[in-house]
């Protein structure tokens, strides 16, 4: 007999059994002897620090996530509560963004009774902050690189003119009418214009620029945890190494939110894999090492820190009950 909550887990399955697909396959490309010697040299202390840098990566958008919720008049919730909606959703990486945003909200309408399509519009509004955030992090990453500074500067101006743009409402609207019209954005651009008309609030200058700038610090701290992964290999710390390893992982990690699959998982490790063997001289092994322990200390880790709470506070967040079958149907 199929139970309410076997349907919220077979909904992580197929993310699962992908990542670690791609996990094996990316020992395989770098051969499993050579990437198992990485392994065993590797220092896991650095793999510790990685951690914590991650969980300075949680806090963060926590941090940036009860903004928005506050911000936007959603604030019927204790601070435990907002912790607990929080952390539940990092299992929720492994589905499609739809998929997972339906739960969030279904589960934030359980505690303030909040509405869930304006609350999946919310948690748009949070993807959208990552894409700029991710976006000003890589150009941060050419500050090791003087001869790139110009393309920062470019980055950095076309980020102000993202988020001015926003704030003049009729000609973002006339972009939507003509983004509507293209075949590859005619089912975006409705989720985005009944975001931004939802949640004007936090499309002005100054929520935007606030939220932005926490994802910024955030998506900071697991490029810093990329730069601990590769100390642990061995790499003398320097500047161009942080360069290079903030500009890896924005580059990978817009790949992934560009790709249709779900946290750009596969699209992300084989884009990092494939940057790392480039700029560490070719050596597919070391590439595959550092993207393997990356992923293990930030997305995996993460993973593993929600399921622990499913398990423990499932029920209070209705994974139990019938959202399941809600979001199925």
């Amino acid at each position: 007999m199929k139970t309410v909550s076997s349907t919220i887990y077979r909904q992580l399955l197929p993310g699962i059994l992908l990542g670690i697909v791609i996990l094996f396959g990316l020992m395989i490309l770098g051969d499993v002897n050579n990437v198992s010697q990485e392994f065993i040299k590797f220092q896991w202390a650095y793999f510790g620090l990685a951690i914590l840098l991650s969980v300075l990566n949680y806090v963060l958008r926590f941090v940036k996530r009860e903004f928005c919720l506050r911000h936007s008049g959603t604030g019927n919730f204790s601070f435990g509560q907002g912790v607990q909606l929080f952390v539940a959703g990092f299992p929720l990486s492994v589905t499609p963004m739809k998929v997972g945003e339906s739960f969030k909200g279904i589960w934030l309408n359980r505690i303030t009774g909040f509405p869930v399509e304006k609350s999946v519009s919310l948690f748009l509004v949070d993807h959208i902050s990552d894409g700029l955030s991710i976006f000003l992090l890589g150009a941060f990453g050419t500050f090791a690189f003087p001869e790139l500074w110009p393309f920062f500067l470019l980055v950095f101006l076309f980020f102000l003119l993202a988020v001015i743009f926003i704030q003049i409402k009729p000609m973002m609207q006339g972009v939507f009418n003509i983004s509507e019209k293209l075949p590859f954005l005619e089912k975006m651009v409705p989720a985005l214009r009944e975001c931004v008309d939802g949640n004007p609030e936090l499309f002005r200058f100054g929520p935007m620029i606030f939220s932005s700038f926490l994802g910024l610090l955030a998506w900071m701290a697991d490029g810093a945890a990329l730069v601990s992964i590769l100390l642990g290999l061995g790499f003398t710390f320097s500047w161009p190494l942080v360069g290079t390893s903030l500009l890896v992982f924005s580059f990978a990690m817009l790949m992934g939110i560009l790709s249709a699959f779900p946290s750009g998982v596969g699209v992300m490790e084989v884009s990092m894999a494939a940057l790392l063997t480039i700029f560490l001289g070719f050596r597919p092994e070391i590439a595959a090492a550092a993207t393997i322990l990356f992923r293990l200390a930030t997305f995996w880790f993460e993973f593993l820190i929600g399921i622990t709470l499913w398990f423990l506070w499932g029920k209070n967040l209705g994974i139990n009950f019938e959202e399941g079958r809600i979001i199925e149907s």
